[in-house]
């Protein structure tokens, strides 16, 4: 019986190496500089409120969701806010990169192409699920602000979108294994593997090496599946993306995909590294379940 590739008459896959060429130029990278930006203001301890201002300025759509998230009713105010040094500081530097970065991100889940349990709707919201649980992870059991881990966590997907713009129609045979073929697929890990001989989070790691993201974090990107690949020195972004991933799929944000056994072990195995408790990240994922049901409901989870 002809495999679904030879059904479908399909050309050679491309190599990682012609995607990485594909995606790193095209108008994915535009996530790159903005990234850079934000982490640089980030690291930057001369960082003001003028350079962030000055770098929302000229980009009118962000200029416009910045003053409406600074009006909007959630906040209670009884004053219009109408510059983007005033929302800066009423706002604060976190929530302000936060939203830049997020709206970015999510032009390129916006065109809702759907294939099997795939949407990019669905892989926006799974994306951001992740950015919060990491953010809200690093602060209350690390305390740590969590800056850089959010852009990692927003960003730790990225490969399945440069997987689905440049690989044709092997993505949907990558979707077809991962959904009529659970048994031997169980996870998309193994079906990428299986069509392309690489990963998105092999794709993501490259791609944001490209971009000239700091390392901690496409090292992390790379990792977020197997973190225990990770080097120790950036083995806690990575363990805390796959705690976050696996919680937040596992639990509805994500693609409706089984959770393998090994993948239950190594959940435990990051817990106890990081010396968490089960009943923590639960506390963790009904706050990340609440501001995603709060985003919905102001209008604000896909604009």
């Amino acid at each position: 019986m002809p495999s679904e590739i030879e059904r479908r008459n399909l050309k050679r896959v491309p190599t990682a190496d012609e995607l990485i060429s594909k995606a790193a130029y095209s108008e994915l990278a535009s996530i790159g500089v903005v990234v850079n930006k934000i982490v640089e203001t980030v690291r930057n301890p001369h960082s003001s409120a003028t350079q962030l201002k000055e770098m929302i300025e000229i980009d009118p759509p962000l200029s416009a969701k910045v003053l409406r998230r600074a009006n909007s009713a959630f906040y209670g105010i009884k004053r219009n806010i109408t510059s983007i040094r005033e929302a800066i500081v009423f706002l604060g530097f976190n929530t302000v990169r936060e939203i830049a970065l997020n709206l970015k991100v999510l032009k390129f889940f916006e065109d809702n192409k759907a294939y099997y349990s795939y949407s990019r709707k669905n892989m926006w919201v799974h994306s951001l699920a992740v950015a919060l649980f990491c953010k809200f992870l690093y602060r209350r059991e690390f305390r740590d602000p969590g800056d850089y881990i959010y852009s990692a966590g927003l960003l730790h997907d990225i490969g399945i979108i440069a997987e689905e713009q440049f690989t044709g129609e092997y993505f949907q045979v990558m979707l077809k294994k991962l959904n009529e073929e659970q048994a031997q697929y169980p996870t998309i890990v193994l079906a990428e593997k299986a069509v392309f001989g690489f990963t998105h989070a092999d794709i993501g790691r490259r791609l944001t090496s490209v971009w000239n993201i700091p390392d901690d974090l496409t090292k992390a990107i790379g990792s977020h599946h197997e973190p225990f690949t990770c080097d120790p020195a950036h083995y806690r972004h990575a363990a805390s993306i796959f705690i976050a991933d696996y919680t937040c799929r596992k639990r509805g944000f994500g693609l409706p995909e089984p959770v393998a056994p090994d993948e239950e072990a190594s959940l435990k195995k990051c817990l106890e590294s990081l010396k968490l408790i089960p009943e923590s990240i639960d506390v963790i994922f009904e706050d990340v379940k609440s501001e995603i049901e709060s985003l919905e409901t102001r209008g604000e989870l896909y604009s």
